[in-house]
């Protein structure tokens, strides 16, 4: 699907590589302009909303993803910076940067585009009472399975990069990888304590 068939989407950063590195560099736009052409404060990249994210290469949409992490949506791309090498990243990130980072190999124009739901107002219950939330969300699933339906009811197949969702495994070269980062992981020191049963 060409992200131009999209309604709710708008534009948040262009993708490059760091030249002599595997980091990709996300270049976020100076200016941020909603779907309606309503120009976005930049603390729209740090906000805690329910999110989803678009990776569109050469114009057209590979993978929808979403969260709801601390430090907006920066935050959660942040992993596909370099598929979080000197962690132990999921296989699902790691796979993602790789995906990301061979096609700009190939000369492939990244693209990263958002949908977010603004926070409300709403009662919500606790133990003894209920309580007023000034900025209550929804899950950011729900909007993941929309963007997810809407998808499938135009292409009829997942986004080529939505590899869970296909129920496909991850090719051999990226299993390979990511298996080779988790074991070097293992053999890190660290000066973190041990947690204890």
């Amino acid at each position: 699907m060409n992200i131009d068939q999209v309604k709710t989407a708008f534009k948040i950063a262009d993708v490059e590589l760091i030249k002599g590195e595997t980091r990709l560099n996300f270049n976020y736009l100076e200016q941020i302009f909603d779907e309606n052409k309503k120009l976005l404060p930049q603390t729209i990249l740090t906000r805690n909303v329910a999110r989803v994210y678009l990776i569109v290469v050469n114009k057209t949409i590979t993978k929808i993803g979403s969260s709801q992490s601390e430090g907006g949506i920066k935050n959660t791309l942040s992993i596909y910076r370099d598929g979080g090498i000197l962690g132990r990243p999921s296989i699902r990130s790691f796979g993602i940067w790789y995906f990301l980072y061979n096609t700009i190999l190939k000369g492939g124009k990244i693209e990263f585009y958002m949908i977010y739901q603004e926070d409300f107002k709403k009662d919500v219950k606790g133990l003894f009472k209920v309580y007023t939330i000034d900025d209550a969300n929804i899950s950011c699933k729900i909007l993941e399975n929309l963007c997810l339906n809407d998808y499938l009811s135009v292409e009829k197949v997942y986004p080529l990069w939505n590899i869970q969702e296909k129920g496909y495994d991850w090719p051999e070269d990226v299993k390979k990888e990511h298996s080779e980062i988790t074991n070097r992981s293992f053999l890190r020191k660290t000066s973190r304590k041990k947690a204890t049963m």
